[in-house]
């Protein structure tokens, strides 16, 4: 029996040494392919192969080296001529949003870590090259820093680390307003759902979070809601038709959050959705605006699908 079990813990060790030196060798050659390798087909095939040990490794250290080096690789070839053109489809752990207006791309992903916990990282890549190079700006989670991130605007170095699903935009008074729908956890109990406006600055840069909600003390420069970890919520962009109107219209349609008995509220993971009752968010002139009690028991108002993976709920 100790002989089984030392031979398992070697077998272990010396897995573990073969993927932390295969990842190494892969950095340490990867300048010489970049610069000689333009077939983007040939990167995306090794990031894949990178992304797919993130759950197999069984330390969260492990995970983490990994998810650095994939960082870093994915960040090189993002720098490539022609890269904004490919779209990495092969990756299917990572989310690759592009603008509806085709000017930039968001790119996030997490990496599980024990105790329901996660690593994020992300990427803001624009369209056109600023100062006359292929711009990538990395995304630097800082989200369990901040305290109450409902009411911050937060820049590239300040993310609230999420994994963005949908991307909306809308163009209000010459100025563009981009939406972003996303998931987070960060605590074993509960999870979160946000909505978040995105802007960019003249200089290109990305800023996360504006006042544009008209909700409680209209305050809120993103949408942050949190529940239960045994359940998920509907949290979507959809047609639906207003009494009185004969065109679908696009809103954010969400599962009203509530805990489960009175005495829970504040208690997030006893938050889930109440049966049915579902509220929105329109867009007016330039704003998000609150509306409860969507009905969509009509047909022709129908309810978005339960969410998919790789949302781990």
């Amino acid at each position: 029996m100790c002989r089984l079990v030392l031979i398992n813990q070697f077998n272990q060790l010396f897995m573990q040494r073969f993927v932390f030196l295969i990842s190494g060798l892969l950095l340490i050659f990867l300048p010489f392919s970049v610069v000689s390798q333009t077939d983007f087909k040939i990167h995306e095939d090794s990031l894949k192969r990178l992304s797919l040990k993130f759950p197999v490794l069984e330390e969260d250290e492990q995970r983490k080296a990994v998810n650095n080096q994939f960082r870093e690789y994915f960040e090189q070839v993002l720098r490539m001529d022609g890269s904004f053109q490919y779209d990495f489809d092969s990756l299917t752990t990572i989310s690759i949003l592009r603008s509806p207006d085709a000017t930039f791309r968001i790119i996030s992903w997490y990496v599980p870590l024990r105790g329901d916990n996660f690593e994020y990282s992300g990427f803001f890549q624009p369209a056109q090259p600023l100062n006359g190079k292929n711009t990538v700006i990395p995304l630097m989670d800082k989200g369990i820093q901040e305290d109450e991130p409902r009411f911050k605007s937060l820049n590239h170095e300040q993310w609230y680390g999420t994994y963005y699903y949908d991307l909306i935009h809308h163009r209000h008074n010459q100025q563009d307003l981009y939406t972003l729908l996303g998931w987070r956890g960060d605590n074993p109990l509960t999870r979160k759902r946000i909505i978040e406006p995105l802007t960019i600055t003249d200089e290109g840069m990305p800023v996360f979070g504006k006042p544009v909600f008209e909700y409680g003390e209209n305050q809120n420069h993103r949408i942050v809601f949190e529940y239960s970890a045994k359940v998920s919520m509907i949290i979507r962009f959809d047609d639906y038709i207003f009494d009185g109107s004969r065109r679908p219209e696009r809103i954010i349609v969400f599962d009203r959050m509530a805990a489960t008995h009175s005495f829970l509220s504040g208690h997030y993971q006893f938050y889930v959705p109440e049966m049915n009752i579902f509220d929105a968010f329109r867009f007016v002139d330039g704003r998000w605006v609150f509306t409860a009690d969507i009905d969509i028991r009509n047909p022709r108002r129908r309810p978005p699908p339960r969410p998919v993976p790789p949302d781990p709920e």
